[in-house]
């Protein structure tokens, strides 16, 4: 504050002596006004800028004074000036972005394909959708399966699954990794996938979890490494291609799977109404229809279906419905 204070006086003084001695040059007014000529020419600069002083090259000291009221007439008119240059310069602004927000913001989406990201956080969310998403298909679904082998009653579901897509024509691959099919009923379940007209094959390495539903809709893992974190749902044709092309370069160096080496067991003989239920559990009807079908309660089917698992040397219906075919017991 105080240096302000100074050279507000040292200008002051300046302007003074210019101003009543016209024909003074710089160092007359430096010794006049008790300071050095650079201090001088720095006040006269602010005093240039003020508008106090003019520039006049036939004076000694290179200046003219220019009355205070002048001087304020002449700021004012210009900070009148550039308030409207300004406002001016705001005002095509503001059209600018306006246009740039109604006219044009929209354009950039034309390049882009519309996706949606679903999130299904648990794996409850995960298997409902998937069911949903498993009946709306409508002409084919490929799934990736890295890691171990799935639980037995997963394997159970996923022939059901399979054989009511196979009913609709739908067409199915599955790529499973090759030690998670050396287990007999992930084994025995490719090797049903491609007796029944669908297709399946094993790779050493298999990157990610994933299934893809025709061309719009894809369903990977939220973290890779763990797939109870749930999953994302990704709606829209946008990425589908180059998923599609991933899978296909998985598929091509994949292998089809090595039938099971197990010993074949001897054919049981049936009754008429063992071999029905046979059938339609081959077909993946449930237990409630086979019962209302034979006209026995649900109790009684159940006896009958845990007898019949255990003339097949099976554990699971699953299991049940590969030694069916197996043993060509439908035909």
């Amino acid at each position: 504050m105080r240096a302000n204070v100074d050279r507000s006086r040292l200008d002051r003084t300046v302007y003074g002596l210019i101003h009543r001695n016209p024909g003074w040059g710089t160092e007359e007014v430096s010794s006049g006004a008790d300071c050095s000529p650079a201090e001088v020419e720095e006040a006269c600069d602010r005093l240039l800028a003020t508008g106090l002083l003019s520039p006049a090259p036939t004076a000694r000291c290179g200046f003219a004074t220019v009355e205070p009221e002048a001087a304020l007439t002449r700021l004012f008119t210009s900070e009148e000036r550039q308030a409207a240059a300004h406002a001016e310069r705001m005002a095509r602004i503001r059209s600018d972005i306006a246009a740039l927000t109604v006219h044009f913001a929209d354009l950039r989406n034309e390049r882009r394909a519309p996706v949606e990201v679903e999130t299904l956080a648990t794996p409850a969310l995960v298997n409902s959708f998937l069911e949903d998403a498993g009946s709306m298909v409508r002409s084919r679904m490929r799934s990736m399966h890295p890691g171990g082998p799935p639980p037995e009653d997963v394997i159970d579901e996923m022939l059901l699954r399979d054989k009511e897509m196979a009913g609709r024509n739908i067409e199915v691959e599955v790529l499973y990794q090759r030690r998670a099919a050396e287990v007999p009923y992930v084994a025995a379940y490719l090797m049903d996938a491609a007796r029944r007209g669908r297709e399946a094959r094993t790779a050493e390495f298999l990157p990610i979890r994933m299934i893809l539903f025709d061309d719009d809709l894809a369903v990977l893992p939220i973290n890779p490494a763990d797939s109870s974190e749930g999953a994302l749902a990704v709606h829209g044709r946008a990425l589908m291609a180059t998923l599609h092309a991933f899978y296909d370069h998985c598929w091509h160096n994949a292998t089809l799977p090595r039938r099971p080496q197990e010993g074949r067991a001897s054919r049981p003989a049936l009754d008429s109404q063992e071999l029905i239920v046979v059938r339609l559990l081959a077909d993946g009807v449930k237990d409630e229809v086979i019962a209302r079908h034979l006209g026995v309660s649900s109790r009684t089917l159940s006896r009958l279906i845990s007898g019949l698992l255990e003339r097949l040397g099976v554990q699971t219906r699953f299991q049940a419905a590969l030694r069916i075919a197996e043993l060509d017991l439908l035909a």
